[in-house]
């Protein structure tokens, strides 16, 4: 991680003596707040050539925040057995500074030097966590140029006021994005498309990635993920299978009738055909085609291609937001029908005319020859789930225990699809990252029978996309 408060120099508050220094104490120091932690447990081990510093006060309030089930509870927990770790490691104390394995860096638990006096003459209270946190990093720089770490505005206007020089905090270790999003574009050389044209696919290892200086990067795939390869005017579509990138079909898929629109498309019905990948994730925002995609190759395989006896289709009833229009008339189906209003919308798009009566009767029909069945997540407890495509419908809204629930029903020759949108989560305690989507595709990654693609391209309308993209 590169030293971004190297050569800070921090202003020592007037009514404070500075003590005489050697030249090891002045390393820089740099004060975490609980906010640094939340968004990155893991910068405790990342920060280097510096002590960092996490005040006393910061330890309660994670302690405070652990319990929780979102995101900021799994992160408050993660940061509190990192430095577990580093105590036991080191003697079982954080009292004095420990190394943290980084290049130069310390880590230490501070629990003195909060001068509450400078903090009450400049009217903070020092009995604000907030405060004192700041009241420690003014203890800090009487032993070394002292940086405030912070992600609260707040906080590091306060401890800029007095005299503490403050930080945002930003990640700086690389993110690899494509393992999240299931395909990438890498630029090659026209060599390495001729052999893939000319046999049909490449060793993955013979395949070099180009980058800005025209360097030579090794490329690696994890299983099902698909490419675009590139050279100038030439291009391909790939998808890693094994230890090589195996060329796409020229011809597009087009089940019932549905044609992709955009390359994302194009890979998500790649995997929703083949018969060998047996768990799918389609993430997406809203229009990006997701559950169409899914109910499209469903139709295809269970009605056209008699692959799969049945397409069932299941959705946790979850409201929008905190709406909720309580107890429903009728019996099961007319309660379930204003929460399957999104699969009706999805075989009306897949009739010839857009039809709502002819998907209606489309529906009816499969339904009577038990060929599609439209039930809720609740009913899937204690079954066995035999040559079915099952289709699971906004998964961002369940729990990983849900999942492990689901996955455990699934008998022979039965393809799961998980599709939601995991920056729209309606249920609480659920978060981008602990949703039963994102740890499917965490949990899961690399193996055969897998196959997940996010996709991006808003193809509902012009409106939905700005609305995507504004809003």
């Amino acid at each position: 991680m590169t030293d971004l408060f190297a050569d800070v120099d921090v202003a020592t508050p007037s009514s404070t003596a500075e003590p005489t220094l050697d030249a090891t104490a002045r390393r820089a120091r740099l004060v975490l707040d609980t906010s640094v932690l939340i968004a990155d447990p893991a910068s405790i081990l990342e920060f280097t050539d510096a002590d960092v510093i996490v005040p006393l006060t910061v330890i309660e309030e994670l302690d405070g925040l652990k319990t929780r089930s979102d995101d900021v509870g799994r992160a408050a927990r993660t940061a509190l057995r990192t430095l577990e770790e580093l105590r036991i490691r080191h003697g079982g104390s954080l009292a004095e500074p420990v190394p943290t394995g980084a290049e130069g860096a310390t880590v230490q638990i501070e629990i003195n030097n909060i001068r509450k006096h400078l903090l009450v003459e400049h009217g903070l209270d020092p009995a604000i966590a907030d405060n004192r946190i700041i009241g420690a990093a003014i203890g800090q720089a009487d032993f070394g140029p002292t940086t405030m770490v912070s992600n609260d505005a707040a906080l590091r206007i306060k401890a800029a006021h007095l005299g503490v020089a403050a930080s945002e905090h930003t990640r700086t270790r690389r993110v690899d994005d494509r393992a999240a999003i299931g395909w990438s574009t890498i630029d090659t050389t026209h060599e390495a498309i001729d052999c893939l044209y000319a046999a049909g696919g490449i060793a993955t290892d013979a395949v070099t990635a180009l980058d800005g200086l025209g360097n030579d990067v090794a490329v690696s795939a994890s299983e099902n993920e698909f490419a675009v390869l590139r050279s100038g005017s030439q291009s391909a579509l790939v998808r890693a299978v094994g230890d090589e990138f195996v060329l796409l079909p020229h011809a597009a898929p087009e089940p019932w009738g549905l044609r992709p629109r955009n390359k994302e498309q194009r890979f998500a019905l790649e995997l929703l055909l083949d018969p060998e990948i047996e768990v799918i994730a389609l993430d997406g925002r809203a229009g990006t085609g997701k559950t169409l995609l899914a109910i499209a190759a469903g139709l295809e395989q269970v009605v056209e291609q008699r692959r799969y006896e049945r397409l069932a289709v299941y959705r946790p009833l979850v409201p929008v937001g905190r709406a909720d229009v309580g107890f429903l008339p009728g019996g099961l189906d007319e309660k379930l029908d204003p929460w399957m209003a999104a699969i009706h919308d999805a075989v009306v798009a897949l009739t010839d005319l857009g039809s709502s009566h002819d998907a209606g009767n489309l529906i009816n029909e499969l339904t009577e020859r038990g060929q599609l069945s439209l039930e809720s997540v609740t009913f899937l407890r204690g079954r066995s789930l035999q040559r079915q495509i099952v289709v699971i419908d906004e998964a961002q809204n369940l729990e990983p225990t849900t999942l492990r629930t689901i996955l455990t029903r699934v008998g022979q020759g039965t393809k799961v699809i998980f599709t939601g949108d995991t920056s729209q989560i309606d249920a609480p305690y659920l978060g981008e990252s602990n949703n039963a989507l994102s740890v499917l595709a965490a949990a899961f990654d690399d193996q055969r029978c897998f196959g997940h693609i996010t996709l991006t391209a808003c193809e509902r309308s012009d409106v939905a996309s700005l609305a995507a993209e504004l809003l």
